[in-house]
C-alpha cells in the first residue's frame, strides 16, 4: 500500500510521463497533441492497464486507481493485470501481459493501450514493448521503481515467501 505522500509521487511521476511522446509517436503512428486537445473538447484516451510488482497483486492500485479517476479518468478506462509473481520469467510473463493488452484491446475498441508498472512488472512490460509485439499496441510505458539494471535485494522477496505463510 503506498503512502499519501508515495500516491502523490506516483501521481506527479504518471501524469507527464503519460503526456509524453513515445518512441512510435516521434516516427509519426500517433499524434500526440491535437487540436481537439488544445481547444479543450473531450478527447478519448488510451486506457491504462497497472501492471504491479513481486509479491503483490492488483488490489495494491486501488489507491492509485482513485487518483486516476480524481484526475478524470474513468473505471472503464482502468484496468489491473493481474500475474503469479513466482513465474519470474520475463518471457512467459510478458506473453500473458500481452494477452490482457489483447483482451483490453478488444473490450475499449482503443488501438493502444498506456501501462503503468511498478517494480518487479516494470520488466515484464518493458520486456512486452521491446520483445512482445507492444509497440504496435503500447502508447506509453511508465515504470515506476523498476529494477531495470538489478537490484541486490531481491533476494529479501524470496526470503520473504519461504518464511512466511500465506
Amino acid at each position: 500500500m503506498l503512502t499519501p505522500r508515495q500516491r502523490i509521487l506516483a501521481l506527479l511521476t504518471l501524469c507527464p510521463a503519460l503526456l509524453a511522446p513515445f518512441p512510435a509517436q516521434a516516427e509519426g503512428r500517433t499524434p500526440h497533441w491535437s487540436a481537439a486537445q488544445a481547444s479543450g473538447r473531450a478527447v478519448p484516451r488510451d486506457p491504462v492497464v497497472l501492471v504491479h510488482g513481486y509479491n503483490a497483486d492488483p488490489g495494491v492500485w486501488g489507491a492509485l486507481r482513485e487518483d486516476l479517476k480524481a484526475a478524470g479518468y474513468a473505471d472503464s478506462e482502468l484496468f489491473s493485470w493481474g500475474y503469479d509473481t513466482h513465474r519470474s520469467v520475463n518471457e512467459a510473463l510478458a506473453g500473458q501481459l500481452g494477452a490482457y493488452v489483447e483482451q483490453v484491446r478488444r473490450q475499449t475498441g482503443a488501438a493502444r493501450v498506456d501501462i503503468v508498472a511498478h517494480s518487479f512488472g516494470s520488466l515484464v512490460g518493458r520486456w512486452y514493448v521491446a520483445f512482445g509485439g507492444g509497440t504496435a499496441t503500447v502508447n506509453h510505458l511508465v515504470s515506476l521503481a523498476g529494477p531495470n539494471h538489478g537490484t541486490s535485494t531481491a533476494w529479501a522477496c524470496a526470503l520473504w515467501d519461504q518464511w512466511v505463510p500465506p
